[in-house]
């Protein structure tokens, strides 16, 4: 246990100190600046146990401690469109905050998705069933602060 911790807050302290844009690079200086050798898989599950998101720097989005706050701040102004089918719910999100998106909704950790798969601005919410998609639908606009339409696909 004190191997992870002292990999968290090796962590926190390089995304304050450097604009590190991904996990390659944060891999990368873990191991340089203080012999952490990890994995992205770990990263990945650190960044969400630090509540670490990205924000704007310069045109850059790099990495930055986020508090409860700021992830419904990014998350209103990130969603352009929620929509659904009979088998899948899309998100349209602005440019580079599909993965933002898709990440909060992981973290969310609901029995009625089965996972999520996101791009450069769009993400696809797998149902776990799809009887309920419509209920599944409410739900995501209502954690992401969308207003939920009468119409949908």
């Amino acid at each position: 246990m004190q191997k992870r911790e002292q990999r968290l807050r090796a962590i926190r302290e390089l995304i304050q100190k450097y604009p590190i844009e991904d996990q390659v690079e944060l891999v990368d200086k873990l191991q340089k600046l203080y012999g952490i050798d990890t994995t992205q898989s770990i990263i990945s599950r650190d960044l969400r146990v630090l509540n670490i998101g990205k924000r704007n720097d310069q045109g850059r989005m790099v990495y930055d401690v986020l508090d409860k706050e700021a992830h419904s701040d990014i998350l209103r102004n990130a969603i352009v469109d929620i929509t659904y089918n009979e088998t899948l719910i899309v998100i349209k999100t602005m440019p580079a905050l599909a993965d933002f998106t898709a990440e909060y909704i992981d973290q969310q950790e609901l029995a009625e998705v089965l996972g999520t798969i996101a791009g450069e601005n769009t993400v696809f919410v797998i149902p776990a069933s799809v009887t309920r998609i419509k209920k599944l639908y409410e739900l995501i606009c209502q954690k992401l602060f969308f207003k939920i339409r009468d119409e949908v696909l």
